[in-house]
């Protein structure tokens, strides 16, 4: 895990000016063949071990938990009550495989944007991979998605103000 926080924060720094941040890293296998991805969700909860060892943390974050729900997990199970952390202890001896978002958590390249999202929204993830068959040829990120919302947005409501003014 602490090669994964090593490197995400180097890609981060010695990205373009013009870039949005990176937010994930990509983990390879002996072949360097894509196997899974690590992202900020992946780190913090890896920092919290009990997560993976009372509970899965993904599918209880896809129903719809009240927060004095959440609350109770926190206080009965101790969540995050072993203060202080130690967190280079805990980061050097996570293994990177333990807390990844797998392969399997992958759109296909045709697949529609609608689809793409809800697999997104679902997965509360921050950026989901590309895959062509087995291949990852890439990732599709959240700040990639709302820009281009944004861009149709705002140029579709220009549109429709431009329309409402010559009406007038």
């Amino acid at each position: 895990m602490l090669d994964a926080i090593i490197r995400l924060h180097e890609a981060v720094k010695n990205a373009p000016p013009n870039v949005p941040p990176f937010r994930a890293v990509l983990v390879v296998d002996e072949n360097k063949k894509v196997i899974g991805k690590v992202g900020h969700f992946a780190i913090l909860k890896g920092l919290e071990p009990k997560y993976k060892d009372l509970f899965d943390v993904e599918k209880l974050s896809r129903i719809n938990l009240s927060s004095s729900f959440i609350e109770t997990l926190f206080e009965k199970f101790s969540l995050w009550h072993e203060l202080p952390i130690d967190l280079c202890t805990i980061a050097s001896q996570n293994k990177v495989e333990d807390i990844m978002q797998p392969i399997e958590e992958s759109v296909e390249e045709n697949e529609t944007l609608p689809l793409a999202i809800h697999k997104i929204i679902m997965w509360q993830c921050l950026s989901v991979l590309v895959k062509r068959g087995n291949e990852v040829v890439g990732i599709l990120r959240t700040s990639d998605l709302i820009n281009e919302i944004e861009n149709c947005i705002l140029k579709e409501c220009a549109k429709s103000l431009k329309k409402g003014e010559k009406n007038e």
